[in-house]
């Protein structure tokens, strides 16, 4: 899937089975595309990848979806990379500035604010319990003890320093590199445009509940669907479903305003090769004078339907009336 250099209809995007499946889970879930680093070290969409597989389409779902406005990007993360790997899941290691040890542990200076005494936390425990190694006091609550500094002591040569110098171990070949050697890289997350929320609430939510209310009904349902018409031609449709020999198609169509008759004209053509025993448009915000006056030229249903909420129960009763 190249980018485009050109805006292309969004309903030829959402026909996409797996950009419909992405995008209602998407919606359902109130989440976006977040970037994570896999066992291999990489930068992954683990939800997007596991909708539609390699990591190259998704990188092209997700340019393709930004460049029709129906994603937004905003970095998300910076991720730490090997400058020779670009894994972003290295090892951080504390080094010894004296003999390059990598062995060290972090010590904190303590003060026992009941009598001012100040020393390494170590020596205030005796065995499980803490006690002041000045006073003796027991200590029994944690606003006794306050910290006042950290340091790391060398377990090798015992030096020690509020500021070790930090190494990164890159998983793929064990190289080492340090602070002024990686490579920071912000990696964007993405979330669905609120222009198109809407739209795609209607269309990626209300075609699932459609579906469930068909199968209720006896149903056996394919949503979205892929038909082959008598020319041999395959159509994709909201849901296509089939019940004791007898069919059913079903588009939902979406519009800021009353749905315009190409909508319906060209539901007709893909009804005319399938040849559906009952075709039907649901038309959201409503269908225009025009889209109704091809209702029954076509053979086509229209349901209309203001924000959504009455398809399921407007859909159900027109299909007992048949």
């Amino acid at each position: 899937m190249q980018t485009p250099n050109h805006k292309v209809e969004p309903a030829r995007l959402y026909s996409d089975p797996n950009t419909r499946e992405l995008l209602r889970r998407m919606l359902a879930e109130s989440i976006a595309l977040e970037p994570t680093v896999g066992a291999d070290g990489r930068v992954h969409y683990t939800l997007a990848e596991d909708v539609l597989g390699a990591e190259a389409d998704v990188k092209n779902w997700i340019a393709e979806m930004v460049h029709e406005d129906i994603l937004r990007k905003q970095v998300s993360k910076e991720f730490v990379m090997c400058p020779v790997h670009t894994r972003a899941d290295p090892i951080v290691m504390v080094e010894c500035l004296k003999c390059k040890s990598k062995l060290s542990v972090k010590r904190s200076l303590v003060e026992h604010t009941y009598c001012g005494y100040i020393g390494d936390d170590s020596r205030f425990d005796k065995g499980g319990s803490l006690q002041c190694p000045n006073c003796g006091r027991p200590i029994r609550a944690s606003n006794e003890l306050r910290v006042s500094g950290v340091w790391y002591e060398c377990q090798n040569c015992l030096s020690k320093t509020s500021s070790p110098r930090l190494v990164f171990v890159c998983k793929e070949g064990n190289h080492e590199f340090t602070v002024a050697d990686l490579a920071l890289v912000n990696v964007d997350s993405y979330t669905v445009n609120e222009r198109v929320l809407a739209e795609l609430r209607n269309t990626l939510l209300l075609d699932p509940q459609l579906a469930a209310m068909l199968v209720e009904l006896g149903y056996d349902v394919e949503s979205p669907a892929q038909v082959q018409g008598q020319s041999g031609s395959k159509h994709s449709l909201d849901i296509f479903a089939k019940r004791d020999g007898k069919t059913i198609a079903l588009q939902v169509a979406v519009d800021t305003k009353p749905v315009e008759p190409s909508a319906v004209i060209s539901f007709f053509a893909k009804t005319f090769d399938i040849k559906p025993n009952k075709a039907v448009l649901v038309t959201i915000p409503a269908a225009s004078e025009e889209a109704k006056r091809l209702e029954t030229g076509y053979g086509v249903a229209l349901v209309e339907d203001f924000d959504g909420s009455g398809v399921v129960r407007k859909v159900k009763e027109l299909l007992k009336e048949a």
